[in-house]
Protein backbone atom coordinates (compact mmCIF):
# COMPACT_ATOMS: atom_id res chain seq x y z
CA UNK A 1 0.00 0.00 0.00
CA UNK A 2 2.88 2.67 0.78
CA UNK A 3 4.94 1.38 -2.28
CA UNK A 4 1.06 2.36 -4.67
CA UNK A 5 1.15 5.98 -2.62
CA UNK A 6 4.60 6.33 -3.64
CA UNK A 7 4.13 6.17 -6.90
CA UNK A 8 0.83 7.93 -6.87
CA UNK A 9 2.35 10.95 -4.90
CA UNK A 10 5.50 10.62 -7.93
CA UNK A 11 2.95 10.71 -10.35
CA UNK A 12 1.13 13.60 -8.82
CA UNK A 13 3.89 15.84 -8.23
CA UNK A 14 5.42 14.75 -11.99
CA UNK A 15 2.27 16.25 -13.28
CA UNK A 16 1.49 19.66 -11.06
CA UNK A 17 5.33 20.46 -10.30
CA UNK A 18 4.66 20.19 -6.38
CA UNK A 19 8.00 18.89 -5.10
CA UNK A 20 7.67 16.33 -2.13
CA UNK A 21 10.09 17.94 0.01
CA UNK A 22 7.41 20.13 0.62
CA UNK A 23 5.21 18.07 1.61
CA UNK A 24 4.91 17.78 5.62
CA UNK A 25 5.27 14.00 5.68
CA UNK A 26 9.26 13.83 6.95
CA UNK A 27 8.76 11.29 9.33
CA UNK A 28 11.31 7.70 9.63
CA UNK A 29 9.21 5.56 8.75
CA UNK A 30 7.90 7.65 5.37
CA UNK A 31 11.51 8.44 4.11
CA UNK A 32 12.53 4.68 4.77
CA UNK A 33 9.78 3.42 2.72
CA UNK A 34 10.75 6.09 0.14
CA UNK A 35 14.09 5.02 0.20
CA UNK A 36 13.00 1.49 -0.57
CA UNK A 37 10.70 2.21 -3.26
CA UNK A 38 13.91 4.26 -4.86
CA UNK A 39 16.47 1.20 -4.48
CA UNK A 40 13.69 -1.44 -5.92
CA UNK A 41 13.04 1.26 -9.23
CA UNK A 42 16.86 2.27 -9.40
CA UNK A 43 16.94 1.49 -13.04
CA UNK A 44 14.28 3.51 -14.18
CA UNK A 45 13.01 7.11 -13.94
CA UNK A 46 10.50 6.48 -10.98
CA UNK A 47 13.36 5.33 -9.15
CA UNK A 48 15.55 8.11 -9.90
CA UNK A 49 12.86 10.84 -9.24
CA UNK A 50 12.50 9.30 -5.69
CA UNK A 51 16.06 9.45 -5.05
CA UNK A 52 15.87 13.36 -5.92
CA UNK A 53 13.11 13.98 -3.88
CA UNK A 54 14.78 12.03 -0.71
CA UNK A 55 17.91 14.60 -1.34
CA UNK A 56 15.13 17.61 -1.13
CA UNK A 57 14.52 16.11 1.82
CA UNK A 58 18.27 16.03 3.17
CA UNK A 59 18.60 19.58 1.88
CA UNK A 60 15.76 21.23 3.65
CA UNK A 61 17.11 18.97 6.90
CA UNK A 62 20.74 20.14 6.09
CA UNK A 63 22.04 16.80 5.61
CA UNK A 64 24.72 18.18 2.56
CA UNK A 65 26.60 15.03 2.14
CA UNK A 66 23.73 12.62 2.12
CA UNK A 67 21.41 14.66 0.11
CA UNK A 68 24.92 14.63 -2.53
CA UNK A 69 25.08 10.47 -2.30
CA UNK A 70 21.44 10.47 -3.85
CA UNK A 71 21.43 12.86 -6.18
CA UNK A 72 24.61 10.84 -7.47
CA UNK A 73 22.49 7.77 -8.24
CA UNK A 74 20.98 9.83 -10.58
CA UNK A 75 21.83 9.02 -14.20
CA UNK A 76 18.71 10.04 -16.45
CA UNK A 77 19.80 12.38 -18.47
CA UNK A 78 16.25 13.87 -18.50
CA UNK A 79 16.51 14.53 -14.70
CA UNK A 80 18.11 18.12 -15.09
CA UNK A 81 17.37 19.56 -11.75
CA UNK A 82 19.62 17.05 -10.57
CA UNK A 83 22.64 19.50 -11.25
CA UNK A 84 20.40 22.19 -9.00
CA UNK A 85 20.46 20.62 -5.93
CA UNK A 86 24.02 19.17 -6.73
CA UNK A 87 25.40 23.05 -7.01
CA UNK A 88 23.43 24.00 -3.97
CA UNK A 89 24.91 20.83 -1.57
CA UNK A 90 28.52 21.35 -3.55
CA UNK A 91 27.80 24.98 -2.10
CA UNK A 92 27.34 24.32 1.29
CA UNK A 93 29.80 21.41 1.75
CA UNK A 94 32.38 24.10 -0.02
CA UNK A 95 33.33 22.53 -2.79
CA UNK A 96 33.28 25.55 -4.92
CA UNK A 97 34.68 23.74 -7.65
CA UNK A 98 32.06 20.59 -8.10
CA UNK A 99 29.41 23.61 -7.50
CA UNK A 100 30.24 25.86 -9.82
CA UNK A 101 30.63 22.61 -12.46
CA UNK A 102 27.23 21.29 -11.19
CA UNK A 103 25.13 25.15 -11.66
CA UNK A 104 26.60 25.34 -15.16
CA UNK A 105 25.17 22.07 -16.41
CA UNK A 106 22.19 23.08 -15.07
CA UNK A 107 21.91 26.58 -17.01
CA UNK A 108 23.07 24.84 -19.98
CA UNK A 109 20.38 21.84 -19.96
CA UNK A 110 17.26 23.52 -18.37
CA UNK A 111 14.57 25.80 -18.94
CA UNK A 112 13.18 26.24 -15.83
CA UNK A 113 13.83 30.17 -15.59
CA UNK A 114 13.78 31.00 -11.66
CA UNK A 115 16.20 28.09 -10.98
CA UNK A 116 18.67 29.20 -13.52
CA UNK A 117 18.62 32.59 -12.39
CA UNK A 118 19.86 30.84 -8.83
CA UNK A 119 22.29 29.36 -10.73
CA UNK A 120 23.79 32.20 -11.51
CA UNK A 121 24.13 33.21 -8.19
CA UNK A 122 25.17 29.95 -6.63
CA UNK A 123 28.40 30.34 -9.23
CA UNK A 124 29.15 34.07 -8.39
CA UNK A 125 29.05 32.81 -4.39
CA UNK A 126 31.15 29.81 -4.89
CA UNK A 127 33.59 32.21 -6.93
CA UNK A 128 32.80 34.87 -3.75
CA UNK A 129 33.52 32.26 -1.15
CA UNK A 130 36.98 31.61 -3.07
CA UNK A 131 37.72 35.25 -2.88
CA UNK A 132 37.66 34.97 -7.04
CA UNK A 133 35.91 38.37 -7.23
CA UNK A 134 36.39 39.28 -10.89
CA UNK A 135 34.79 35.93 -11.97
CA UNK A 136 32.19 36.44 -9.29
CA UNK A 137 31.46 39.82 -11.30
CA UNK A 138 31.82 38.71 -14.76
CA UNK A 139 29.07 35.71 -14.02
CA UNK A 140 26.72 38.58 -12.11
CA UNK A 141 27.40 40.91 -15.24
CA UNK A 142 26.10 38.29 -17.24
CA UNK A 143 23.37 37.29 -15.49
CA UNK A 144 22.15 41.10 -15.41
CA UNK A 145 22.23 41.16 -19.30
CA UNK A 146 20.48 37.90 -19.65
CA UNK A 147 16.65 36.90 -19.45
CA UNK A 148 16.65 35.16 -16.29
CA UNK A 149 16.98 37.65 -14.08
CA UNK A 150 13.57 39.00 -12.41
CA UNK A 151 13.10 37.82 -8.70
CA UNK A 152 16.37 38.62 -7.43
CA UNK A 153 17.27 41.80 -9.23
CA UNK A 154 17.73 43.64 -5.24
CA UNK A 155 20.60 40.76 -4.75
CA UNK A 156 22.09 41.11 -8.10
CA UNK A 157 23.09 44.97 -7.58
CA UNK A 158 24.47 44.17 -3.84
CA UNK A 159 26.50 41.65 -5.17
CA UNK A 160 27.81 43.61 -7.85
CA UNK A 161 28.19 45.82 -5.62
CA UNK A 162 29.93 43.97 -2.96
CA UNK A 163 32.44 42.45 -5.78
CA UNK A 164 33.57 46.03 -6.64
CA UNK A 165 33.95 46.94 -3.44
CA UNK A 166 36.37 43.88 -2.57
CA UNK A 167 38.01 44.10 -6.16
CA UNK A 168 39.36 48.36 -4.33
CA UNK A 169 36.45 50.00 -7.33
CA UNK A 170 34.81 52.02 -4.16
CA UNK A 171 32.79 53.96 -6.49
CA UNK A 172 31.49 51.36 -8.50
CA UNK A 173 30.35 49.73 -5.52
CA UNK A 174 28.65 53.04 -4.22
CA UNK A 175 26.53 53.07 -7.48
CA UNK A 176 25.15 49.49 -6.57
CA UNK A 177 24.56 50.30 -3.31
CA UNK A 178 22.90 53.20 -3.61
CA UNK A 179 20.68 52.10 -6.75
CA UNK A 180 19.69 49.21 -4.54
CA UNK A 181 18.77 51.79 -1.69
CA UNK A 182 16.74 54.18 -4.70
CA UNK A 183 14.88 51.03 -6.33
CA UNK A 184 14.54 49.05 -2.98
CA UNK A 185 13.81 50.90 0.19
CA UNK A 186 13.20 49.78 2.83
CA UNK A 187 13.88 46.26 1.81
CA UNK A 188 16.47 43.41 3.86
CA UNK A 189 18.72 44.36 0.75
CA UNK A 190 18.36 47.82 1.11
CA UNK A 191 19.70 47.99 4.52
CA UNK A 192 22.36 45.65 4.02
CA UNK A 193 23.12 48.01 1.13
CA UNK A 194 23.04 50.72 3.75
CA UNK A 195 25.67 49.45 6.14
CA UNK A 196 28.26 48.63 3.09
CA UNK A 197 27.47 52.32 2.03
CA UNK A 198 28.57 53.15 5.91
CA UNK A 199 31.61 51.04 5.73
CA UNK A 200 32.78 52.18 2.31
CA UNK A 201 32.48 56.39 3.54
CA UNK A 202 33.89 56.08 7.41
CA UNK A 203 36.93 58.06 7.56
CA UNK A 204 38.13 57.09 10.96
CA UNK A 205 39.94 53.93 10.05
CA UNK A 206 40.54 54.11 6.35
CA UNK A 207 43.28 51.24 6.51
CA UNK A 208 40.80 48.80 7.72
CA UNK A 209 38.67 49.48 4.44
CA UNK A 210 41.46 49.60 2.09
CA UNK A 211 40.22 53.22 1.07
CA UNK A 212 43.85 54.53 -0.39
CA UNK A 213 42.06 55.09 -3.45
CA UNK A 214 39.72 57.17 -1.89
CA UNK A 215 40.77 61.09 -0.42
CA UNK A 216 37.73 61.59 1.73
CA UNK A 217 34.01 61.80 0.87
CA UNK A 218 33.68 64.94 -1.35
CA UNK A 219 36.03 63.00 -3.53
CA UNK A 220 33.37 60.06 -3.45
CA UNK A 221 30.21 62.50 -3.57
CA UNK A 222 31.68 63.90 -6.65
CA UNK A 223 32.15 60.62 -8.90
CA UNK A 224 28.89 59.37 -8.04
CA UNK A 225 27.25 62.39 -8.87
CA UNK A 226 28.79 62.19 -12.48
CA UNK A 227 27.39 58.80 -12.56
CA UNK A 228 23.57 59.47 -11.96
CA UNK A 229 21.40 59.66 -15.54
CA UNK A 230 18.57 62.06 -15.88
CA UNK A 231 15.44 60.78 -17.05
CA UNK A 232 11.23 62.35 -17.07
CA UNK A 233 9.28 59.52 -15.04
CA UNK A 234 6.17 59.15 -16.68
CA UNK A 235 4.19 56.97 -14.64
CA UNK A 236 4.68 54.45 -11.54
CA UNK A 237 2.10 50.98 -11.61
CA UNK A 238 1.67 48.25 -9.32
CA UNK A 239 0.66 46.22 -12.77
CA UNK A 240 3.46 45.49 -15.03
CA UNK A 241 0.64 44.98 -17.70
CA UNK A 242 -0.10 48.62 -17.54
CA UNK A 243 3.58 49.66 -17.00
CA UNK A 244 4.46 48.14 -20.25
CA UNK A 245 1.12 49.83 -22.13
CA UNK A 246 3.11 53.00 -21.58
CA UNK A 247 5.77 52.13 -22.23
CA UNK A 248 5.18 51.22 -25.32
CA UNK A 249 2.74 53.87 -26.29
CA UNK A 250 6.46 56.00 -25.21
CA UNK A 251 8.24 53.76 -28.16
CA UNK A 252 5.84 55.19 -30.30
CA UNK A 253 6.69 58.97 -30.52
CA UNK A 254 10.43 57.22 -30.65
CA UNK A 255 11.83 58.29 -27.32
CA UNK A 256 13.98 55.93 -25.26
CA UNK A 257 12.76 54.61 -22.09
CA UNK A 258 13.12 52.40 -19.40
CA UNK A 259 11.05 50.03 -17.02
CA UNK A 260 12.74 49.40 -13.79
CA UNK A 261 10.94 47.72 -10.50
CA UNK A 262 11.04 50.01 -7.66
CA UNK A 263 10.26 48.76 -3.60
CA UNK A 264 8.53 51.11 -1.20
CA UNK A 265 6.65 50.68 1.68
CA UNK A 266 6.88 46.69 1.22
CA UNK A 267 4.88 47.43 -2.31
CA UNK A 268 6.44 46.51 -5.88
CA UNK A 269 5.85 49.82 -8.51
CA UNK A 270 6.58 49.37 -12.37
CA UNK A 271 8.39 52.44 -13.08
CA UNK A 272 8.24 54.07 -16.76
CA UNK A 273 10.96 57.02 -17.44
CA UNK A 274 12.04 58.51 -20.51
CA UNK A 275 15.82 59.13 -21.06
CA UNK A 276 18.19 59.51 -20.24
CA UNK A 277 19.27 63.07 -21.37
CA UNK A 278 22.80 64.45 -21.94
CA UNK A 279 21.41 68.48 -22.03
CA UNK A 280 18.37 70.25 -20.29
CA UNK A 281 17.73 71.46 -24.44
CA UNK A 282 16.67 67.99 -25.57
CA UNK A 283 14.88 67.27 -22.09
CA UNK A 284 12.56 69.73 -22.33
CA UNK A 285 11.73 69.29 -25.76
CA UNK A 286 10.43 65.70 -24.54
CA UNK A 287 8.70 67.60 -21.88
CA UNK A 288 6.69 69.51 -23.97
CA UNK A 289 6.04 66.88 -26.20
CA UNK A 290 5.29 64.56 -23.53
CA UNK A 291 2.99 67.30 -22.02
CA UNK A 292 1.61 67.83 -25.78
CA UNK A 293 -0.02 63.95 -25.10
CA UNK A 294 -1.25 64.70 -22.07
CA UNK A 295 1.51 62.70 -20.35
CA UNK A 296 2.75 64.30 -17.06
CA UNK A 297 6.60 63.70 -16.37
CA UNK A 298 9.21 65.22 -13.84
CA UNK A 299 12.54 65.10 -13.40
CA UNK A 300 14.53 61.81 -11.98
CA UNK A 301 17.69 61.03 -10.90
CA UNK A 302 18.91 57.97 -10.67
CA UNK A 303 22.67 55.43 -10.80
Amino acid sequence: MIKYFLFLTLLFTSLYGIDIAQINSKTKDFQDSYLEFAQENFQNKKGELAFLELAKLEILNRNYEKSIQYLEKINNSEIHEKYYWLAKSYLETKKFHQAIISAQKFITEAKDIGKIEVAYFLIAESYIEQKMFKRSLNTLEALRKSKYISNNISLLHYKIGFCNEKMGKFEQALICYKKVKQDFAYTPMSYKAEERIAEITKTENPDSLKLEKLKDKKHIKVDTEKEMKIYLQVGAFSSNENAEHLKKRILDFGFKVILFIKNKDNKKFYVVAVGPFNNDAKLKKVSRKLKEENIDSFILKRY
